[in-house]
Order: C-alpha cells, then structure tokens, then sequence
C-alpha cells in the first residue's frame, strides 16, 4: 500500500502513524523508517528501538530514477519481511515539486509487487498549489481507523502525463539562443557544439558532460523514430539550462518508461537513452510544436533548483 497522512511531520503524526507501525511490529513485521528528523524522533521515542531501522531520506530523494533506485535497494536489504516504510515529502526542498510527484507517481508502478506498506506523511504547506496532485499519486490515505481507498487516486501514467505535458514555450525561448542547429547533420559535431556551449555556464564538467549526453539520446531518438528535420536550440543562463529538440514526428506516450535501465542492472546493453536523459536532466516534457506540425521535448537543469 501507498498511504497518505496529509499533515506536519512531527508528533502529530507520529501518533496517527502509531497504531499501523506497532501492529506491524507485532505482525513480525519490519519497520523503517526514512523521513525528517521531527517525525523520526517523535516515533523512535513511541516504538522499541530495537525493532525500528532508520535510514538517511536522502536516499530516497533526488530526480525520479535516482531515488526509485533508492527505494529499489533499500527494500532489497529487507526481502523476505514485510516492510512498514515512514517517509515524508521533505524530499521537495532537494529535488524540487516536479521530481517528487514523479517518484510519488511511479512507486504505484515500481514497488506494485513489493511486500511495503510505505506510510508517505505529505506536508501541503510546502507543496502549495501541488497538494491536489500529490493527493492523486496515492491509492490510499490514512485515516482514524486506519487506511481507507482515495476517491481522488489516479492512475501513475495519467499523473506522469500531466507532469509531461507542457505546451507552453518556456519563457527563455523568447530570447536569442546560445545555440541554434537547424537540420542536425552530424552528432559529433552537434556534441562539439553543446559542449563548447556548456563551458562557464552554471553546470559542473560532469553535470555539462551528462546533459549533452542526454540531448545526444533525444536527438538520435528523434532522428530514428521521428521525422526529420531535427533541430536544436539550446539556452546558457547564470541560473539554468534549458534545450528545445524538435523534430516533425508525432512524439511518443509512454509515460512510465525510462524511470530504470531498459535492461535491468546490464548497463552494456542497449535502450538507455531515456533513462540516461531523465538522469542528467531536472524536468523534461513533450509538447505538440505551435504549428502542430511535430513534436518538440524540452530539457531543462537549474543547479540551483
């Protein structure tokens, strides 16, 4: 299960989570717990601390693939119990609103045949116009007798795909590019280009060097199962990065792929490219082009969130 206690992570919600986590314990069940130093404290002090294994959060956090894999290995340590899982949305501050309710959306799909009941305590003051959303990411929400079904749940590739879309221009688009390839010809070239570009901008080496990889996977993406030409624009600011490859095709709709390696842990084999894309980048999103004549998918990382 993946249940939502909407309130503060500190004692308040430790006692609502009380009665769930000691039956759990009682069960032979396994309890971790993974959140903010108020909530954790507050049931370290109400449970045996034998029984109880706490886990840094910030291994559950991060852009969406990093912290599924997170949770991936985290309930490996665990298997053959079930695991009773407390976190929070803390997880907002570092990876920003976007990554959160993708990772949130995608646990419905990732950890669908795992033995967790993952207890997620959702603070809405930090979430501000998001807390609708980060409602529907969960099947269930805990109430005084326990948990019960959400009316307002949806289904994770509908809340990736509200996520996804963007068909508004991003407002850096209005100005003059730091880039501009029309027609993409050669990748090693448009790799030299994107680089160069990179340079003194707000990106490390290995944060420039991870980004034109990922606008290499979607050009080559675009060029395979698109329709040429393909162009690329790309933005350098102070604060961010932002590129626009547009192709002629009509996109693609496959909301839950590319949040893990298409091959498992066999990294020498093909079909990574949108999973190495989703890594090295903040947000991505797909949108129709203005003229409806092809696809655009936008990039974008801030370094400074």
């Amino acid at each position: 299960m993946h249940v939502a206690r909407f309130g503060v992570p500190g004692p308040g919600s430790a006692e609502v989570l009380l009665p769930e986590l000691t039956a759990g314990l009682e069960a032979g069940d396994t309890v971790v717990l993974a959140c903010s130093s108020g909530l954790g404290t507050a049931l370290r002090q109400r449970l045996p601390a034998e029984a109880v294994h706490t886990v840094d959060p910030a291994l559950l956090s991060g852009r969406a693939p990093d912290a599924l894999a997170g949770y991936t290995a985290l309930l490996d340590r665990f298997t053959g119990t079930r695991v009773h899982l407390v976190t929070d949305s803390s997880g907002v501050h570092g990876a920003g609103v976007p990554a959160w309710l993708q990772t949130e959306a995608l646990l419905n799909h990732v950890l669908a045949d795992r033995a967790v009941d993952h207890y997620c305590v959702v603070d809405d003051r930090a979430l501000g116009a998001a807390a609708d959303q980060a409602m529907s990411c969960h099947p269930w929400v805990l109430a005084a007798d326990g948990p019960v079904l959400n009316p307002t749940r949806r289904d994770p590739a509908e809340v990736l795909r509200s996520l996804w879309s963007a068909p508004e221009a991003d407002p850096l688009e209005a100005t003059r590019p730091t880039l501009e390839v029309e027609d993409v010809g050669s990748m090693r070239e448009l790799r030299r280009a994107l680089t160069s570009s990179l340079a003194g901008g707000p990106l490390d080496p290995a944060g420039a060097e991870d980004l034109v990889l990922a606008i290499d996977e979607v050009v080559a993406n675009a060029a395979e199962h698109g329709v040429p030409p393909v162009d690329v624009r790309l933005w350098v600011t102070e604060r961010r990065v932002l590129c626009v490859v547009a192709d002629r095709g009509q996109g693609f709709d496959e909301p839950l792929a590319g949040y893990g390696p298409a091959h498992g842990d066999d990294l020498s084999v093909g079909g990574m490219g949108l999973w190495l894309a989703r890594r090295a980048v903040d947000r991505m999103t797909t949108a129709p082009l203005e003229n409806g004549d092809g696809c655009v998918v936008r990039l974008v990382v801030d370094p400074r969130g």
